[in-house]
């Protein structure tokens, strides 16, 4: 029973109330503090059997590991406001499985908007123990663009390139491009023009397009960025080969033309003031963080942000997450369904199906957990 409901992600009055309307006995606190004493080491055992595990498929994923592995961080506040706990979460970029955790508390750092940075110090350490026993080192380290982050790589990670995630440079781009593409009349030609009034959503996979083609060279993407101006200008002359305007003979714009200097102006400021343009060695790789912010989101099965949890029921339902994870992250799909969304008709998702979850890390842990009872 202590065991299901560990596993479950239950909250301890949701247990007592389940069982009292279900009318079963339920487990007494000294009964059930007892068996959390042997339960969380064996959870922490089977977790560093799982970081050793996932960091060499990470390896064995790699051709040529002389230059190293490469990883996704991201950290996440355990509750909504003035967190006492934060989960700095490392994945593996081709794998996506977790390669390592590091859980701060207020005890090592009073501002919750430290511990990103003290956890990956911590990583770091991590990694930098591992070196001799594994001979890995890390290569590309993306995140969400978190400045101290950058500047801790910048001076200390010798070996390894920052790079920032794609998402959450682009997610707002639409939305301040709208600012150029509509306005008050008496501000027409100053602040919008109406030859940008269909480039917002567009403009967003045009930024896109050039990180993910750039070949890890800044000055191409810086180029491929401002070549945007001259598309619309109808000018292709510096578009990709590969591109439609270039590859179909019968190419019409669907955009309207830019034909006012004033309307090139005002797009070419709104793009030069983006952050991938004012920065763009933090984004050649074309990396996202979409695999760890997916991870954040499953540990809420575990992670209530409305419980304060005490820190050694934290760690261990923050290892019960990183159990479930790594055995179902890259389960098979059954099949694919598309799903298209009203509020946004231009995005056609492919969505898996995925096989059902096999939760064998449960029998794991159930047998340790006997036989420690066996051997009393």
């Amino acid at each position: 029973m202590s065991h299901g409901f560990y596993v479950s992600g239950m909250l301890p009055n949701q247990y007592s109330r389940f069982c009292q309307a279900s009318n079963i006995g339920t487990i007494g606190e000294t009964t059930m503090n007892s068996i959390f004493q042997k339960y969380a080491p064996v959870v922490s055992q089977l977790v560093k059997e799982s970081y050793e595990t996932a960091l060499l498929e990470e390896i064995a994923s790699y051709e040529e590991l002389q230059e190293g592995i490469d990883i996704v961080t991201d950290a996440r506040h355990g509750t909504r406001k003035n967190s006492m706990y934060t989960d700095v979460v490392c994945l593996g970029a081709r794998t996506h499985k977790v390669l390592r955790v590091e859980t701060i508390s207020k005890v090592d750092c009073t501002s919750a908007q430290k511990h990103e940075l003290i956890g990956t110090e911590r990583i770091y350490e991590y990694f930098k123990n591992l070196r001799d026993e594994y001979q890995v080192k890390i290569r590309v380290h993306c995140h969400d663009r978190n400045t101290s982050v950058n500047k801790f790589i910048r001076i200390n990670g010798i070996d390894t390139e920052s790079t920032n995630d794609t998402w959450h440079a682009t997610k707002n781009i639409a939305k301040e491009i709208k600012t150029i593409c509509s306005g008050p009349r008496y501000k027409e030609g100053q602040t919008w023009h109406p030859e940008l009034s269909d480039k917002a959503a567009s403009i967003k996979t045009h930024l896109y397009w050039a990180m993910k083609n750039c070949n890890k060279d800044p000055v191409k993407l810086k180029l491929s960025l401002l070549n945007i101006v001259e598309h619309y200008k109808n000018n292709h002359e510096h578009c990709s080969e590969l591109s439609r305007c270039k590859t179909d003979s019968n190419y019409e714009p669907t955009k309207y033309l830019i034909k006012d200097p004033k309307a090139e102006m005002l797009l070419g400021r709104a793009l030069m003031n983006t952050q991938v343009y004012k920065s763009p060695t933090d984004y050649v790789h074309c990396m996202d963080s979409y695999y760890v912010e997916s991870f954040n989101n499953a540990i809420l099965q575990s992670h209530d942000k409305r419980i304060n949890f005490s820190k050694q029921v934290y760690i261990l339902r923050t290892n019960l997450a990183i159990l479930d994870w790594n055995e179902h992250v890259n389960r098979q799909t059954t099949s694919l369904k598309t799903v298209q969304d009203a509020k946004n008709p231009r995005r056609q998702l492919q969505v898996k199906s995925l096989k059902r979850k096999s939760y064998n890390m449960w029998s794991e842990i159930w047998d340790q957990l006997v036989q420690i009872y066996l051997d009393l």
